[in-house]
């Protein structure tokens, strides 16, 4: 990273700033190469800080503190901090750190109306991590000669949360931009199951700069963990800006269709299956519905996985394997039905949700009647929106109804393609690369799709 960074530089940085500096890695080797400016280390935890102030007073560290330059160490929340401590000192200056990887999830509400603030006009939306928001806050503060440096995680890159980020990164042509995308089975955060990726931001100059994606790797290299640059791609940004950055680097190296094509939005509607609330209590086996006793007319033939269909076709006679394997496959449904005053068996099953709870989820709480889902209707092919290089498509001829695991694909009058010649493309080498090409990329190997972008994808029309 420092080398990243030091490449760009436009001037040696007066200050250095490490955000979330923790035990002091970047401070550390910042110090070291420049050895003249001012490092200060921003974190809450004083442990962290206590232990890098032991790094600091080590005989490597403590050689280079005869020098002009000295570490600060600054126990305050970062974005806090930027808005005070910032101001005062002169430039240029460089941000160079790995910002904390806190979940929105485990922000409370206090948490992220300070975090908001800071961010500004760069983080609209509620559901951004605490990595974002840092990067955020550092975008706000600098001026025209200050950089940055971060290692984050890279879901920023591609959900809308990042969307603000990416647009004034992409808009920021007088700065040179670099972005470093790990693949998403190399665990760069022990322990979390997240991409990794770096951002480099240069200092302002008086002409264009360009912006450059890498797709890096880790590599061994003599029993020291290094970066290896496995491809490069210098992006336009004359046009708009992407709505994803994640796959920039492999732009040049993909394959371009060059058959006619329709997007599938423009024929075709694409939606979730029936989301409940509680899958455990809505959708029964075999077993169950006949344990129950529940009514015919309150039941839907559903399927809940597609793990639970291991055919390429879901007719009745899979349908039925389904249900002999012992797998839900049947939708508590009472859009249609009026048993539930009348029939024993369904009042007792209602009752039973109660006691379990289900009636005071989230779903159920925002129904009119806790017990009466969405009212889906049967798609014509069931597709994965999670996979791993491959993602299932089923062709749905049982005319069942998906839950909310699964997307559903609605062919409209119009659509060119009859479901089976669209289902086969969508499992074919072209079709898999389309749609991978559009997912997003998860640590694990994972990938995931999103409805707003399957709208957007290309099928060859003949």
């Amino acid at each position: 990273m420092i080398g990243n960074i030091g490449s760009i530089l436009r001037d040696r940085p007066s200050y250095i700033i490490d955000p979330g500096a923790g035990v002091g890695a970047f401070t550390v080797s910042a110090r070291r190469v420049w050895p003249t400016s001012t490092t200060i280390a921003v974190d809450l935890n004083v442990v962290t800080l206590g232990l890098l102030a032991a790094r600091a007073a080590s005989r490597e560290v403590g050689e280079l503190a005869k020098k002009q330059g000295r570490v600060d160490l600054v126990v305050q929340n970062y974005l806090d901090w930027i808005s005070q401590g910032w101001p005062e000192l002169k430039g240029p200056r460089l941000v160079l750190g790995n910002p904390p990887y806190t979940r929105n999830q485990q922000m409370t509400a206090d948490e992220k109306v300070r975090a908001r603030e800071a961010a500004g006009h760069l983080v609209t939306s509620g559901l951004a991590g605490l990595s974002a928001y840092f990067l955020a806050a550092t975008i706000n503060a600098l001026s025209s000669d200050d950089s940055l440096c971060l290692l984050l995680p890279g879901s920023w890159c591609e959900t809308r949360y990042g969307r603000e980020l990416r647009s004034w990164l992409w808009h920021s042509r007088r700065r040179r931009i670099e972005i470093d995308l790990f693949p998403s089975k190399v665990e760069v955060f022990p322990g979390t199951q997240v991409t990794a990726m770096i951002l480099s931001v240069g200092a302002e100059q008086g002409s264009s700069q360009p912006f450059i994606s890498r797709a890096v790797d880790l590599a061994d290299d003599n029993g020291r963990q290094t970066v290896v640059r496995n491809s490069e791609a210098i992006i336009d940004r004359n046009g708009p800006c992407p709505p994803s950055f994640t796959r920039l680097a492999t732009s040049k190296s993909m394959k371009v269709q060059t058959v006619r094509g329709l997007s599938l939005g423009s024929v075709a509607k694409i939606r979730r299956g029936v989301a409940t609330g509680s899958n455990r209590f809505f959708f029964l086996s075999d077993g169950e519905r006949l344990l129950e006793g529940l009514p015919d007319k309150a039941l839907r033939p559903a399927l809940v996985k597609a793990s639970h269909c291991p055919w390429d076709t879901l007719d009745l006679e899979a349908h039925e394997a389904i249900g002999s394997a012992g797998a839900p496959r049947w939708l508590l449904d009472m859009n249609s039905c009026d048993a539930a005053e009348t029939d024993e068996d369904l009042k007792v099953y209602l009752a039973k949700g109660r006691s379990l709870g289900v009636h005071k989820t989230h779903l159920a709480l925002q129904r009119k009647i806790w017990h009466t889902v969405e009212l889906v209707a049967t798609p014509d092919i069931f597709l994965a929106p999670v996979g791993k290089g491959h993602h299932r498509v089923i062709l749905n001829e049982a005319g069942v109804v998906g839950s909310n695991n699964l997307y559903g694909i609605y062919l409209g009058p119009l659509a060119p393609w009859s479901p089976r010649e669209l289902a086969a493309w969508l499992r074919s080498g072209d079709g898999q690369q389309a749609l991978n090409g559009m997912s997003r990329q998860y640590q694990g190997g994972s990938s995931k799709l999103e409805p707003r972008s399957l709208r957007n994808l290309l099928v060859p029309v003949e």
